[in-house]
């Protein structure tokens, strides 16, 4: 199938590993010329390298705080200036961190009882702020291109809250972000953009690994049996992987998913109960 994506200009933010880097990846190979955005500088030039080599030329990363409008404005502003328009927006800002001696509480998801008020606005700002800020950041390019793609790596406590963890924070604010999308798929449905949600559940990245131990620890288990318990849970019986993740957003960002907009489309291996 042909994407549509050649020469296209598309940011992903997070892009430096796991499912960003995966979704970089495949944007790549799919023609598109990428600019990464993340964090630490090591890791971007370990994925630029990487996409270099599959594509030469096609690929660029810049360290920024995409929770901050400036820098964000400041990463479009140089794709721009490196590759042309952008017209396609990959948010993906990861949340709490997995920390159980910084938090205390477990993976920094937290306690309804436990979590003080500044560790709501920070996570408002990770997921809500980033993905409202890219946004914004790259439409003039799209309304004046008359096409545009923006998608947001969510998770699938967007739609059914994981109650039965303590994940009160991506519980309380996925949904609000899973909304503006909604709002804003409904504004420029007639300007050639689509806008659309992804919510993963339980896929193989590292910060997953991460998480595994330190539930294993906290249970007293072993990580095997934490992530039996996982898979177990999954209708496929097995975790996704990042490039699965990928083949998705890099269809919902080509031209033949043109009448796809305002979704919340889970990866979670058959495990919403959603209709």
């Amino acid at each position: 199938m042909q994407y549509g994506l050649e020469d296209k200009v598309a940011i992903v933010s997070g892009g430096s590993r796991g499912i960003g880097r995966a979704i970089a990846t495949t944007l790549v190979g799919e023609g598109a010329k990428v600019v990464i955005a993340a964090r630490t500088q090591s890791g971007i030039d370990d994925a630029v390298a990487e996409l270099d080599a599959l594509a030469p030329g096609r690929a660029a990363g810049v360290s920024a705080d995409m929770t901050d409008p400036a820098d964000v404005r400041r990463v479009v502003a140089d794709a721009r200036e490196r590759f042309g328009p952008v017209t396609i927006a990959v948010s993906n800002v990861i949340g709490h961190v997995i920390d159980a001696e910084k938090e205390g509480d477990g993976p920094g998801a937290g306690t309804f009882a436990s979590m003080p008020a500044a560790e709501y606005r920070r996570e408002f700002e990770h997921l809500f702020v980033s993905a409202w800020a890219l946004a914004v950041a790259t439409l003039p390019d799209m309304r004046a291109c008359g096409w545009g793609r923006i998608c947001n790596i969510g998770s699938g406590v967007a739609r059914e809250p994981a109650t039965h963890l303590p994940h009160v924070l991506p519980n309380t604010v996925r949904p609000a972000v899973a909304g503006l999308y909604r709002i804003l798929a409904d504004r420029v449905r007639d300007q050639g953009i689509t806008v659309n949600n992804i919510l993963t559940g339980s896929i193989l990245t590292e910060r997953n690994r991460s998480y595994w131990e330190w539930l294993a620890a906290d249970r007293g288990q072993t990580v095997e049996e934490v992530r039996s318990v996982v898979t177990n849970g999954i209708p496929l019986r097995r975790m996704g992987e990042p490039a699965e993740m990928a083949a998705l957003v890099a269809f919902l960002c080509s031209t033949r998913a043109a009448k796809i907009t305002g979704q919340s489309i889970p990866v979670v291996g058959g495990g919403s109960a959603h209709l």
